[in-house]
């Protein structure tokens, strides 16, 4: 459903756009209050929207929409604003959109979980090429005795690289060759999250950056079988879409 279509379903009233706009509102600012406010007082959602930029991952995209919040909060505190000023039906939809991505953020185990395909560590060049046309992939975590080798990965330019070398590099070829940093992300955590760590890395010079999504968060015993998805760059856009 579109953002106009959103609107259009809303009762367009002025005294009910009104209150759909504060009623969300108050919703919002009693989530920040639970998550970030400590003083044991009830805090306005004003004083809390730097907690809230800073401390939710993807909320900084919407500074200036909690600007606009905050100033209609203001506005509408005069006991006639309801005679003169009128909420629109856009700006109910979009503090709803808002409430929606900073309550209840779309995990990354919801968008990104499919099957992760392992190579053991003494696979020989065959194996790799073989599982690539079978599934389809192209980055393979590694796996020895059955346990996952931390940090290290089989990617596309990690193969290209290890075949100027050799014309039938194995497992260990290829990842003498791969420069992707690999990291475990919960499958709880939100997409906004991952987008984060990626950009994080990517501002380090890090060009490869891959997540392994995992069912546990005691990453030191992480199985094959907890890792049920992966994101890397290239989810960016998907992301971002989402926003």
């Amino acid at each position: 459903m579109t953002d106009r279509q959103m609107a259009q379903q809303l009762d367009a009233t002025p005294n009910n756009l009104n209150e759909q706009f504060i009623s969300i509102y108050k919703k919002i600012e009693t989530f920040a209050n639970r998550k970030f406010n400590k003083t044991g007082k009830y805090m306005p959602m004003s004083q809390l929207t730097d907690a809230i930029m800073t401390g939710i991952p993807g909320a900084r995209e919407y500074a200036m929409d909690f600007e606009l919040f905050n100033n209609l909060r203001n506005m509408m505190q005069h006991k006639l604003s309801d005679n003169y000023f009128v909420i629109q039906p856009e700006v109910v939809t979009l503090i709803q959109h808002v409430h929606d991505v900073l309550t209840q953020p779309i995990t990354v185990g919801q968008l990104f979980a499919s099957e992760v395909i392992f190579v053991p560590e003494h696979a020989e060049f065959e194996t790799v090429i073989d599982l690539i046309r079978r599934h389809h992939h192209t980055q393979f975590p590694v796996i020895r005795n059955g346990k996952i080798v931390m940090r290290q990965i089989i990617t596309a330019n990690a193969l290209v690289h290890a075949l100027t070398v050799s014309k039938k590099p194995n497992v260990s070829d290829m990842l003498a060759q791969s420069q992707a940093i690999v990291r475990f992300i919960p499958a709880s955590a939100s997409i906004f999250e991952a987008e984060k760590i990626l950009l994080d890395e990517m501002k380090l010079g890090q060009k490869s950056v891959v997540l392994l999504i995992t069912k546990v968060t005691d990453y030191k015993k992480v199985r094959p079988a907890d890792v049920i998805g992966l994101i890397n760059i290239a989810d960016l856009p998907q992301i971002l879409a989402k926003k």
